[in-house]
């Protein structure tokens, strides 16, 4: 009995279904296990997420079934495997380029799995680890693109009725080529289904709304606050106070007021992660597509703010004529509308 107070997992070589051979793992977290597998028939690797709450079950190592530790864990097990057949089924439904994709879902070993698509890269937790370990920082363009990217991402999720409920940097994935995927929607809650089974509190990341006492309704509001305070991190370095002591005293420093972002970053940018990360969620973004709407609106209205290759320029402009300097002035603004027609016509609001 001992030895079943650890989580195992399944041992490599393990065939589920007949068809699916585990072949390391991937991850081990307190409420699953993820492993990379071949899907024999089609001959491709998949990702295999396992049902395994290491606070409520165990594994038998003898025959491989997973059972809830004792009685009084039994009931919270089951509500876990209800909650990842829940995530499984509304992944199932979801289509788009950003969202991992699920092949398949069954039970077996007294929990169930969902099979899902083997993506490459690196989450924007480990890309920021590295980089502000380096002293470095993300480019402006590069910082402003994944925005846009994960709003288009996210206006589709809310769209359907989805809300992921755990955005933060270790659940968005950078592939090769730049573009972002969300991963683990553990914590997934949708129109219907409001508060089913337990919240997944990350200070820092939560929005006060998700804390003991204060639930209100969920809605696309709660991802806002937590996209602002992914974007908080990586701009700064620092996560956010959490939210629950921010809504009774908010001491957390806005990002408008580093001097060294405003220098770097859009101002339309850095104040549109502010107002996401409000603790009164009537005056966040009430969804993706107003957090976009912002960031052209006020860059048509000229308070767009040159960055990226246009600042580094800027030091050798200032030793240049007058005629000079307003010639380049134009030119960052004309390239500062360009750059905002084309991101509208990325997005398909």
């Amino acid at each position: 009995m001992e030895q079943e107070t650890l989580v195992y997992p399944l041992a490599d070589n393990t065939v589920l279904q007949d068809k699916y051979t585990i072949l390391s793992v991937l991850n081990a977290g307190g409420f699953g296990i993820t492993y990379l597998a071949l899907d024999n028939p089609g001959s491709r690797y998949v990702v295999i997420k396992e049902c395994m709450p290491d606070a409520y079950a165990c594994r038998d190592m003898e025959t491989g079934v997973v059972h809830p530790r004792n009685e009084q864990t039994a009931v919270n097990f089951s509500q876990s495997v209800s909650n990842s057949r829940q995530e499984a089924s509304v992944l199932s439904q979801l289509n788009h380029p950003g969202i991992v994709q699920v092949f398949d879902m069954f039970d077996a070993n007294g929990t169930c799995y969902y099979v899902m698509e083997n993506i490459q890269g690196q989450t924007l937790f480990d890309l920021m680890t590295t980089m502000h370990a380096t002293g470095q920082t993300m480019e402006p363009a590069q910082a402003t693109d994944l925005l846009f990217r994960l709003l288009d991402i996210l206006h589709y999720l809310h769209s359907m009725g989805v809300y992921h409920c755990d955005i933060k940097p270790s659940n968005i994935f950078i592939q090769p080529d730049g573009t972002p995927k969300l991963i683990d929607f553990g914590a997934v809650r949708t129109k219907t289904l409001q508060h089913q089974g337990l919240v997944q509190i990350t200070p820092g990341y939560t929005p006060p709304e998700f804390y003991p006492g204060r639930r209100s309704e969920i809605g696309p509001w709660c991802d806002m606050y937590e996209l602002g305070a992914t974007f908080y991190e990586l701009l700064t370095g620092q996560v956010p106070h959490p939210a629950d002591q921010r809504s009774v005293v908010d001491r957390n420093p806005k990002v408008t007021s580093y001097a060294a972002l405003r220098k770097t970053y859009p101002m339309n940018f850095l104040s549109g992660i502010d107002k996401a990360l409000s603790p009164d969620e009537r005056n966040r973004f009430h969804s993706a597509k107003a957090w976009n709407d912002y960031i052209n609106a006020m860059a048509a209205a000229g308070t767009l703010q040159a960055g990226g290759v246009s600042r580094k320029a800027l030091p050798q402009a200032r030793k240049k004529s007058s005629a000079g300097t307003a010639f380049l002035i134009i030119l960052l603004i004309a390239t500062a509308i360009g750059w905002v027609c084309w991101k509208q016509g990325l997005l398909n609001f």
